[in-house]
C-alpha cells in the first residue's frame, strides 16, 4: 500500500504545525516570565523613587534648618543701619 504523496505532505505539515506550538508555548512562557520579572523590576524602581523623594526632601529641610541656625550679625543685615542707633540714649527708654 503506498502513500499518497498529497497526504504524505499533510503529515508533514502537521507535524511541523504541532512543533511550532510546541515551540509557541515555550515562547509564551518565557516571555510570561521575563514580563513577570520586568514588573518586580519596575515596583523596586517604584519603591526607590519614593526613597528619593524623601530623601530629597529631608536635604531640602537641613539646608532650610542651616539657614535659620545662623546667628544674627546686625552688620551683616541689609536693613540695620548701625547710625541710626549711634545717637541712642538709655534715657530715652524712659519716657515711654
Amino acid at each position: 500500500m503506498s502513500i499518497d504523496p498529497m497526504h504524505k505532505t499533510v503529515m508533514e505539515n502537521q507535524k511541523y504545525i504541532l512543533m511550532l506550538q510546541k515551540e509557541n508555548k515555550e515562547l509564551k512562557k518565557i516571555l510570561k516570565n521575563i514580563s513577570s520579572k520586568m514588573n518586580i523590576i519596575a515596583n523596586k524602581i517604584d519603591e526607590f523613587e519614593v526613597i528619593f523623594d524623601a530623601a530629597e526632601v529631608i536635604q531640602d529641610e537641613i539646608e532650610k534648618q542651616k539657614e535659620y541656625n545662623t546667628e544674627w550679625n546686625p552688620y551683616d543685615d541689609e536693613d540695620f543701619h548701625p547710625e541710626d542707633y549711634e545717637n541712642y540714649d538709655e534715657y530715652d527708654d524712659e519716657q515711654y
